[in-house]
């Protein structure tokens, strides 16, 4: 068993959100002679974790299979001192091909009794906000620029372990024959496996995306230094400065309607920069009680009953959900997307949890996307802003 002990420091330092914040977190993954846990084996295990002076990555590589058990066991003896166990699709196959295998060596597994954080699951769940390809590990940490200089897939590496055991009982009959050969090759091993578990305390990034409204504050709002117009098409953009900051600049484009948002993380400025699409359109606004009101098919739109009585009959029908409206033409921008398209918009607007501060417009009555006007009120108060794109992002996530 060759065992490697290597500190480390991550490129973005962990978030957890409540309930995980304060946890102790291991971070693992495997390396495996196949899929099947029947007909191969795990031949390596990496795994990281934050000690006093930093993190700290531990590697155990198998230089014959029959160390398989012992493997299996330093892992899980490390493991059962942690309360939060991190991975990258661990779920779908490290977690299930180890409790096999312990069962195999008859071996008392601790994984089952840690909670569980897959953050490829969390990067699936977020998948429209990337545009990309797929979300293999690799691929992720290009997207956030975190570095790495293995250019091996796990497949590529078995081969690579096949030839390792071969120089590595050639050395044990020869005496270290070829010692530099089986060096260079062990390095290949663990150099994959390292930059695996390495990038997975930074990848918890992703939790910080899914939570990221919270950082929206007030206080922390920067406006461009010519704020655009009420009616000026195009783009609003407003910043929020973070508590920390990214190690390479990234966007996010999340689909809005006919256009998309855009999320802008600046690594310098340590800032995401929102970008709004400036809606010119007329909009209806959606009172609730239709039965407080008639509709009025000349002006289309509705009016109280307390004035719409005094309207001759022939000119008004009582209002229903999809009548009780009045119109409002202008410059809006995006407030929230409600799911609940195929209800009223007032039962929308309620279960999108949306502010009275934010006057609430629809296109049409089963419209699912909320706008609210841009008006000098709205530019002028940052509590303002700030609510809006809390709401936004979080009907978005």
């Amino acid at each position: 068993m060759i065992t490697a002990v290597t500190p480390f420091s991550p490129d973005f330092m962990p978030f957890f959100p409540e309930p995980y914040a304060g946890k102790r977190a291991i971070y693992f993954d495997i390396e495996t002679t196949g899929l099947s846990a029947q007909t191969s084996y795990v031949y390596l295990i990496g795994c990281a974790c934050q000690e006093q002076d930093g993190f700290v990555l531990t590697q155990w590589l198998c230089t014959e299979p029959a160390e398989e058990k012992e493997l299996l066991r330093l892992f899980f003896d490390k493991a059962k001192d942690f309360d939060l166990l991190l991975h990258y699709n661990g779920t779908g196959f490290d977690l299930p091909f180890l409790e096999k295998k312990a069962v195999r060596h008859c071996l008392t597994s601790p994984l089952a009794q840690l909670e569980s954080l897959d953050l490829y699951r969390t990067a699936r769940s977020m998948k429209p906000w990337f545009s990309l390809t797929d979300l293999k590990l690799k691929t992720m940490e290009r997207f956030f620029g975190f570095p790495r200089t293995d250019v091996f897939s796990g497949e590529d590496l078995i081969a690579v372990y096949a030839k390792f055991l071969g120089l590595y009982r050639l050395n044990t009959l020869t005496n270290n024959k070829m010692q530099a050969e089986e060096h260079a090759l062990t390095q290949v091993l663990l150099l994959h496996n390292a930059e695996d578990v390495k990038n997975l305390p930074s990848l918890t990034v992703l939790f910080f995306l899914r939570y990221l409204p919270a950082f929206f504050k007030a206080e922390r709002l920067r406006l461009p230094s010519a704020p655009p117009k009420q009616d000026a098409p195009g783009l609003f953009s407003c910043s929020y400065s973070l508590p920390f900051s990214v190690p390479e600049d990234f966007t996010l484009s999340l689909p809005w309607e006919t256009s998309d948002l855009r999320l802008l993380f600046s690594a310098e400025q340590g800032t995401v920069s929102f970008f709004l699409p400036v809606c010119e359109a007329e909009l209806k606004y959606f009172y609730p009680n239709p039965a407080d009101y008639y509709y009025l098919p000349l002006e289309d739109c509705a009016m109280h009953k307390s004035v719409a009585s005094f309207v001759e009959k022939e000119y008004r029908r009582k209002a229903t959900a999809a009548t009780c409206y009045t119109k409002k033409t202008g410059a809006f921008l995006p407030l929230a997307l409600c799911s609940s398209s195929g209800k009223n918009p007032d039962t929308k607007k309620e279960a999108a949890n949306i502010p009275a501060s934010l006057p609430c417009f629809f296109s049409g009555y089963k419209s699912k996307f909320a706008y609210t006007p841009l008006t000098d009120e709205l530019l002028e108060s940052p509590e303002l802003l700030t609510s809006l794109c809390r709401q936004l992002l979080g009907s978005l996530l």
